[in-house]
């Protein structure tokens, strides 16, 4: 809890804002630090939001037939979706484990060198509390790593969050704060560019804005334009930083320029929640009695637990009650109201308006009246320069009638209709955009505009148009006759071509791989000598299948040597994306490869990346690999198991047997008897239990070896250690059990089964009915002691809708446990129901209990 002291009322913040920098009078004292509840009034979802998004996207793309519930790519139907939610609960839960278990092994590290303002709490705080914050910390890392590996999917989730969002009032009154050099360096977290929108639209200022490690060294904290310092970088970047090991620290020149601001600033800290430790361990790491720390929130008693610690013992940091961040941006408004004038925005946009006119009138006396241009391309510069000085801002187009507005759009390019439409969906009315675009689709319009376009135009054009109307932009590039888009195609230019077939692949990839097939080129005039490896692969899948195979033979040798010369990486990118459609070829160059030097050059990378490179190349030449497989250094691949996690192990294991038995028995043959009886041993029984399932499948009776050697113990303590969810206990002992009943059910039964049944039981309320019956077996026959307990302390609302659930029958087979423990338990009234329901699916029952007879 925040020390009675340290609590300032909003007085205190609005008064210290006012005040000046000790050594330069004319700049503000205060910087400011913006999180993501700055943003929510602007339609930005909160972090938990977005964790929930990430959940449910986790689901649907690992769940059958997924995409069925999805409206878009990051959209979610939330009424279909609402018939998942059991299934959804169990599966995120189970899930969740797997940080449960990081968080858990990383506790002793956290509190070796942990930072030095948690240092008392650590003293007083239970691990388990400690367990519970850090998880809750690292919830958003972890789902979005689970939702992507790749940066580039995760940056495009965000931008879909993000994109399109409007600034609120609040951050309009921040941005004249700004402007009238109240406030000089913002600092955040934030990914959004609503305050930089809100300074250039709406002031007369232009803000440095500073997103990347390599330019943040450049930042002037005391010069005259404001700063906008991206902590954690841009949406429009891969760069950006959600996954808990990439928030685990902040950049190290932004790390410097933090510093730098707080040796001259104090800071106000508006909407941060302070959970992830790249933010808190630099201010913690910068704190000093130098600099004042005013956090804003809305509750004390709420606040996250670092931001306690960090404000209670570290000097001239205060916490100050707000309402909200729109109210606080109101309250400091005032202070200065006086002071802030708004600009005339009609004399604004009138003198742009002006300004752009003459500009384009220059530029096109100069292009027409030229007599070295050609007087057919002077006639289409001056008409369609014309529509462009006919026209008047997207703002004054909206603000015509509508038939005006229609009249007034169809003279334009098709490039110069989507930019309006898109501008006036982005910034004005999208309900209207929608409205417009309808209203243009007639009697084939778009289809007009299309034929008078080049190719880049048109791609563009209707990937603008898509973001408005996907349904109708696919009808209507589907509608344009398939020989004037090849036409279009073949005249291209190259450096515009691939990125045109990939816009139009996204809104009608049938179409446009027709058309790619039907595409001839004369592929001796294609030059790949300036072209890397990545390239030469995104020209050939803009080729028809004969072309493509003109330029592999055309060019055998100058890729060869490219595959030799650059990253083993950019190697299998070039394989996996060709190899689908020019197998042969891809097949033939990997054989040409040096077997040595590939393995030499893979050996380097790290187990992830190497099963996927051993994926890939197997694919193209199973002997091959093999032999490559065979070359790598032993001891560098033992190195790299010994220092791997048991997932990590299991997971690389499972995948190679998929692709080669035998490669992924060799490397398990690398790990020695002893070091997987320490991964065994060290690992929680969720973990065991799930790896040694895979690993079995690859070597069973050595599996099984191992497993006799854990000492009994060793589990029992496991199971005291942890917490389990019902679901969690009975999967991993359901496949433990099958190793060896005797050993793992002793050992289970040593544990203190007053708490572990008090920690199932709580979870009961979230475990289905289905997940909860087809456990019924393995918690009666491993202890029915424990499972008796954990049926007293359920709650009998939940014993009831077990009962009462409309399926209960098909889990017949598993009833007769239910009904010993009931009686166990004196439940007549259960026991009697159960026993009916068991005597009513007599033939079912029987049929089951002797199919599963010898399940265990």
């Amino acid at each position: 809890m925040i020390l009675k002291e340290k609590i300032k009322g909003i007085d205190y913040l609005l008064n210290r804002f006012q005040e000046k920098h000790l050594e330069f009078n004319s700049i503000p004292k205060y910087s400011f630090f913006l999180g993501a509840g700055c943003s929510i009034s602007s339609g930005i979802p909160s972090g938990f939001d977005i964790i929930q998004r990430l959940r449910k996207l986790w689901f649907i793309s690992n769940f059958k037939n997924g995409t069925e519930y999805k409206l878009n790519e990051f959209e979610i139907d939330e009424e279909r979706f609402e018939s998942l939610e059991s299934e959804f609960q169990i599966a995120i839960l189970e899930h969740e484990t797997q940080l449960f278990y990081k968080v858990e092994k990383s506790i002793d590290k956290f509190k070796a060198e942990h930072p030095k303002y948690l240092e008392k709490l650590l003293i007083t705080i239970s691990e388990e509390d400690l367990k519970n914050n850090l998880i809750n910390d690292q919830l958003y890392g972890f789902w979005f790593e689970s939702f992507s590996e790749n940066p580039k999917e995760r940056q495009k989730l965000i931008e879909s969050l993000i994109d399109n969002k409007e600034p609120s009032g609040a951050y309009l009154l921040l941005a004249h704060l700004i402007a009238n050099e109240k406030i000089k360096n913002v600092f955040t977290t934030n990914f959004d560019d609503l305050l930089y929108d809100s300074l250039i639209r709406y002031t007369d200022t232009k803000p440095k804005i500073y997103s990347h490690n390599e330019i943040a060294q450049y930042i002037n904290t005391l010069g005259k334009r404001p700063n906008i310092i991206k902590l954690h970088g841009d949406f429009l970047f891969e760069n950006i930083k959600n996954t808990e090991l990439e928030t685990s620290r902040l950049w190290e020149n932004m790390e410097s320029k933090l510093e730098e601001s707080l040796k001259n600033f104090d800071l106000i800290i508006v909407g941060y929640n302070g959970a992830d430790s790249s933010v808190m361990d630099s201010l913690a790491k910068l704190k000093s009695n130098h600099y004042g720390l005013i956090w804003c929130g809305r509750n004390p008693e709420n606040l996250n637990w670092r931001v306690i610690e960090f404000i209670n013992n570290t000097p001239n940091s205060f916490f100050v009650k707000i309402d909200t961040f729109e109210l606080l941006m109101f309250q400091l408004y005032k202070v200065y109201e006086e002071e802030i004038s708004f600009p005339d925005f009609i004399k604004i946009a009138e003198k742009k308006n002006q300004e752009f006119n003459n500009y384009i009138s220059v530029f096109a006396e100069e292009l027409t009246t030229n007599d070295s241009i050609d007087l057919k391309i002077r006639d289409n510069i001056q008409s369609t320069l014309n529509v462009i000085l006919d026209r008047d801002s997207f703002f004054e187009i909206a603000s015509m009638p509508n038939e005006e507005q229609i009249a007034f759009l169809q003279k334009f390019r098709i490039d110069g209709i989507s930019r309006t439409l898109k501008n006036i969906y982005t910034h004005i009315n999208w309900e209207h955009s929608i409205w417009l675009y309808e209203s243009l689709d007639k009697e084939d319009f778009f289809k007009n505009k299309i034929q008078e376009a080049p190719i880049q135009h048109i791609s563009n054009s209707l990937s603008n148009l898509k973001k408005i109307d996907s349904e109708r932009t696919k009808n209507i590039l589907e509608s344009i006759d398939n020989n004037i888009l090849l036409q279009k195609i073949s005249n291209a230019k190259s450096e515009y071509l691939y990125s045109a077939v990939n816009e139009l692949k996204a809104i009608s990839p049938d179409k446009i791989e027709l058309l790619i097939a039907q595409r001839k080129v004369n592929t001796s005039l294609i030059e790949l000598e300036e072209l890397d490896l990545r390239r030469i692969s995104y020209r050939i899948n803009t080729l028809s299948h004969k072309d493509a195979l003109d330029l592999f033979i055309s060019n055998n040798d100058l890729i060869r040597t490219k595959l030799k010369s650059e990253s083993i990486k950019e190697v299998v990118i070039f394989f996996d994306t060709l190899s689908k459609n020019h197998f042969k070829e891809c097949k033939s160059l990997f054989e040409n490869l040096d077997n040595e030097d590939l393995s030499n050059r893979i050996s380097f990378q790290n187990l992830n990346l190497l099963s996927i490179t051993l994926r890939v190349f197997n694919s193209l030449d199973r002997e091959k690999t093999k032999k490559i497989l065979n070359q790598l250094d032993n001891n560098i691949l033992e190195r790299k198991l010994e220092n791997s996690s048991l997932n990590e192990i299991k997971s690389i294991l499972f995948t190679l047997k998929d692709v080669d038995f035998k490669l992924s028995k060799k490397l398990l043959s690398l790990i020695s008897d002893d070091l997987l009886l320490h991964k065994f041993s060290s690992s929680d029984i969720s973990t065991l239990a799930e790896s040694a399932e895979y690993i079995s499948k690859i070597d069973s009776e050595r599996t099984k070896r191992i497993l006799k050697k854990i000492d009994n113990s060793i589990i029992t303590k496991n199971i005291d250690k942890n917490d389990f969810t019902f679901q969690q206990y009975g999967n991993a002992m359901s496949k433990l059990v099958l190793f060896d009943f005797d050993k793992f059910c002793q050992a289970a039964r040593n544990s203190n089964i007053e708490i572990l049944s008090e920690k199932i039981s709580s979870s009961l309320n979230k475990t289905g009915e289905q997940v909860f019956l087809h456990f019924v077996p393995t918690y009666f026959k491993v202890d029915r002691t424990l499972f008796s307990l954990i049926i007293e302390k359920a709650s009998q609302d939940y014993i009831d809708s077990i009962l009462k659930w409309p399926k209960i029958d098909l889990y017949t087979v598993n009833l007769p446990y239910l009904r010993r423990t009931f009686e166990s338990n004196k439940m007549e009234k259960e026991s009697k129901y159960i026993d009916y329901i068991i005597q009513n699916n007599k033939k079912r029952f029987k049929k089951k209990k002797n199919r599963n007879r010898k399940k265990y």
